[in-house]
């Protein structure tokens, strides 16, 4: 249906589409050039960024063979088939991995995702730009939780479009009432119809009730090349009829998509902001929660004990533009982004970061400052470990179902050619993040250069 429209027009025009124009939904950049073939390249005398220990090493060589970091270390002499990049004592750093993103629905809004004038090919070339200008901004990997990614995975994969590694979910599953139901007002259920929502038609979610359509649709996502699966176990803020402080999916229904996911040696994260939303997540077998900014110390205390993973965000304050029901659903979210990031800190929980933009793609230019907001609990060190290292181990969990082989996440011999080279030394100023159209003078994804001053 639409997943093949929008297959269709990423596959057919991807290498003409990247303008920004469609939706008005993506950032002015300009997406790179189509992928060219992965040559040699070799960077001399840079300062390589050690992110595991927090150090600036001394000026080297890094030679790249193909998509893998072959060989560091001085005076490496240039082949015969090498691109040499003049580093002149310049910072090499790790691309920048985003755990949590939606490229689809990142690049519109609600009210167009409700258009019935707007197409699926509408959708796909908004998303098309959004992918090219986020790798210009250094993000070379992206976890996406939700929304009909498939396509356009494919094309980046296939050199067809020009975008960062995607980690695709699929449709977010959600119950009838939870936060991945989209229906406008007049759109009836589809037990009582047997029609599908357009959200549920353009792939955005599943509305999903009692396990065997949980099973259904988590096994459906699996079957279209899932790396994880997205799940809402809570209220959320950019969705109508659920309130924040409601629990979504029965235990039964939830350890439904944990056995389903687990079958499939992947897992299940979650969105959830409550104490109780997070521990019958916990309860179910659920790895990873998303967000939450209200729990208090000890349900955190709880995610450490067993290893879960919380992917956090920074939740920027409201705007004059957001209706008075979100200012005021956000308002408890807002203030507990100074409680739960120290909080899980201290606790030693395994945490990763994400930007979160859905439906608001004004945003998506701001998608490096995000991370600096954080800067009031960590470190430069710790922050740009968070980026990169932390962020590659979460991707990692998803096993088997990895659309990628090879390490990320780090400037070492074997790990995938993923880095950024960075005018300055972002440990000593780790504003220099925050702006990459100037202080990042190379981009490179799996040993292609696409961005070089």
């Amino acid at each position: 249906m639409g997943a093949a429209s929008i297959g269709a027009v990423l596959l057919g025009t991807a290498a003409c589409s990247s303008d920004g124009t469609t939706l008005g939904a993506a950032s002015s950049t300009p997406s790179a050039p189509p992928v060219p073939a992965k040559p040699n390249t070799l960077f001399r005398n840079v300062r390589v960024l050690d992110v595991r220990a927090g150090r600036l090493g001394e000026p080297t060589d890094v030679f790249v063979r193909g998509h893998v970091i072959e060989t560091i270390g001085p005076g490496l002499q240039a082949r015969a088939d090498t691109t040499v990049v003049d580093g002149r004592g310049r910072t090499l750093m790790p691309g920048l991995i985003d755990n949590h993103v939606h490229l689809m629905f990142g690049s519109t809004t609600m009210a167009q995702l409700s258009d019935a004038a707007l197409t699926p090919d509408d959708y796909a070339k908004g998303a098309l730009a959004s992918a090219g200008a986020m790798l210009m901004r250094g993000f070379t990997s992206v976890r996406d939780l939700g929304g009909p990614i498939f396509p356009l995975k494919a094309a980046i994969d296939k050199g067809k479009a020009t975008g960062p590694r995607e980690w695709p979910s699929g449709a977010m599953v959600s119950p009838t009432a939870g936060h991945g139901d989209f229906r406008t007002a007049d759109e009836l259920a589809r037990r009582f119809t047997s029609q599908q929502s357009r959200a549920e038609k353009l792939g955005a979610t599943f509305i999903v009730d009692g396990r065997a359509e949980v099973l259904t649709a988590v096994r459906e996502n699996l079957r279209f090349g899932a790396s994880q699966i997205k799940m809402t176990a809570g209220g959320g803020t950019s969705s109508a009829y659920d309130p924040i402080d409601v629990t979504q999916f029965t235990l039964d229904e939830q350890r439904a998509g944990v056995d389903a996911a687990s079958d499939w040696n992947t897992y299940v994260t979650v969105h959830a902001y409550t104490p109780k939303s997070v521990r019958r997540a916990v309860e179910a077998g659920v790895q990873c929660i998303e967000h939450g900014q209200l729990l208090d110390q000890p349900t955190i205390d709880l995610l450490a004990e067993r290893g879960i993973w919380l992917s956090g965000q920074y939740l920027v304050p409201n705007s004059d533009s957001m209706p008075a029901e979100r200012k005021a659903k956000r308002q408890g979210i807002l203030e507990g982004n100074s409680r739960v990031w120290p909080m899980a800190k201290k606790a030693g929980v395994k945490l990763a970061w994400g930007t979160d933009f859905l439906f608001e793609p004004e945003m998506n230019p701001k998608q490096n400052q995000m991370l600096l907001s954080l800067s009031e609990w960590f470190s430069p060190a710790e922050l740009l470990r968070l980026a990169t290292y932390d962020n590659a181990q979460l991707l990692a969990l998803s096993g088997p179902r990895s659309p990628y082989s090879g390490v990320l996440g780090v400037v070492e011999p074997n790990a995938l050619a993923d880095v950024i080279l960075v005018n300055g030394d972002p440990l000593a100023d780790v504003g220099l993040i925050a702006d990459p159209t100037k202080n990042f003078d190379v981009i490179m994804k799996d040993g292609v250069v696409y961005k070089n001053r």
